[in-house]
């Protein structure tokens, strides 16, 4: 099935912002990437702010962690095939430490992933734990461009592993 245009847009926003960063990115960036006439993204998403924030709730969309999916997989996922979305999730998280509505959206994906682990089992402090942890060991994958294959995430997993059913 062919992408929407407004899909193209949300999925080149986010390949173009791990690639370029944040502040090499804009607008006609993401038209030229999603290969759309420019004015695109005007349409779509009225302004950059409008936007940047559909990338946001798009990516956190895609981090989510999938049906049967285990943490394991979820992390060798974000480091191989969606590498760069994770790049530009980190993009993100940087930030928004100067804009507030931006960490609105991701503490509120942070907050849909513990709810997943909570309905799984775990309790909502270990969840919130779980998460802080996945994601300090995923930053430092990417920081010392450590391949998914060498990764071991065991000793994070062992801590939690009585919590999941």
């Amino acid at each position: 099935m062919e992408k929407s245009t407004r899909e193209a847009l949300l999925d080149a926003g986010l390949d173009l912002l791990g690639r370029v960063g944040f502040r090499a990115w804009s607008m006609r960036g993401v038209e030229d990437e999603a290969g759309v006439p420019h004015g695109s993204a005007r349409h779509y998403f009225g302004n950059q702010r409008g936007l940047i924030v559909e990338v946001v709730r798009h990516l956190l969309d895609g981090d989510l962690p999938r049906p049967g999916e285990t943490p394991k997989q979820q992390v060798a996922r974000w480091l191989g095939p969606e590498s760069g979305r994770t790049r530009a999730r980190y993009e993100l998280i940087i930030a928004s430490f100067h804009d507030p509505d931006l960490a609105v959206e991701l503490v509120r994906g942070r907050d849909r992933f513990v709810d997943i682990l909570v309905e799984r089992g775990m309790t909502s402090s270990d969840a919130t734990e779980f998460v802080a942890a996945l994601d300090g060991l995923v930053l430092d994958a990417l920081l010392r461009r450590h391949a998914p294959e060498t990764l071991d995430p065991e000793r994070i997993f062992k801590r939690f592993a009585a919590k999941f059913p």
